[in-house]
C-alpha cells in the first residue's frame, strides 16, 4: 500500500474544469504527488487485491467525471498507459502482477477488457484511427496481427533423407552446369 494515500477521486472530481490535455496532465500530477515509492504499491495480498480493484475502478470514474465535462471531441480515451498512471505503476509492473496468481489475472484482465472495448467502439465509429487501435491492440491486450504467411514446398525432399547422388541428380537440372566441375560441398549448399 502506497505509504501516501491516494486522494479519494471526490477529491480529484472537484478540480475538474478544463480540456483534454490539462484532465490528463492533472491526473499525472495527482499521482506523483502520491506515489508511495517502494515496496510493492500493491502487495500480492487479499487487502493489496482490493486496494488494487478500488483504485483501478478510480480510473474509470475519473474519465467519466472527465468526459461528461469535456466536449466529444476532447474527450479522454481509457489506455493501458495512463491506467498504469493513474495505479502508480509501470507496464510493466501490471504484466508482472497479473502472472501472480489467477485472481490477479482475471482482475486486471476485466479492466484491460474495458480499456479494449472503448478503443474498439472508437476505432469502428471512425472517431480513432483503426491502425491506432490494432497497435494498441496487438501492444498492450494480447491480440495477434498475424500478416504474414509461410511457403512450403513439399515436393522438394529434405537434405537429410537423400544421399549425395540423390541431391545432385535433383540439383543439376537446377544448376544447368557440368556435373564434373562441382563437388559434393557445392550441391550441399543449396
Amino acid at each position: 500500500m502506497p505509504s501516501k494515500e491516494l486522494k479519494k477521486f471526490s477529491e480529484i472530481d472537484k478540480e475538474l474544469s478544463f480540456d483534454d490535455e490539462a484532465a490528463v496532465l492533472h491526473m499525472t500530477t495527482t499521482i506523483l504527488e502520491n506515489l508511495g515509492g517502494r515496496p510493492c504499491i500493491y502487495p500480492d495480498t487479499e487487502e493489496g487485491l482490493k486496494t488494487f480493484i478500488e483504485n483501478s475502478k478510480g480510473y474509470f470514474s475519473y474519465l467519466e467525471s472527465a468526459n461528461n465535462k469535456l466536449e466529444e471531441r476532447q474527450q479522454i480515451i481509457p489506455d493501458i498507459e495512463g491506467y498504469c498512471l493513474w495505479l502508480g505503476i509501470e507496464r510493466t509492473t501490471l504484466s508482472r502482477y497479473r502472472k501472480r496468481d489467477s485472481e490477479w489475472e482475471e482482475v486486471i484482465n476485466l479492466f484491460k477488457n474495458a480499456i479494449a472495448v472503448s478503443k474498439k467502439q472508437l476505432a469502428l465509429k471512425g472517431k480513432i484511427p483503426s491502425v491506432l487501435a490494432v497497435f494498441d491492440l496487438v501492444n498492450n491486450h494480447d491480440y495477434f496481427n498475424t500478416n504474414s504467411f509461410t511457403l512450403e514446398c513439399s515436393d522438394i525432399p529434405k537434405k537429410s533423407d537423400m544421399d549425395f547422388e540423390a541431391i545432385k541428380a535433383y540439383r543439376l537440372p537446377i544448376l544447368k552446369t557440368d556435373p564434373e566441375k562441382n563437388d559434393e560441398d557445392s550441391y550441399l549448399r543449396m
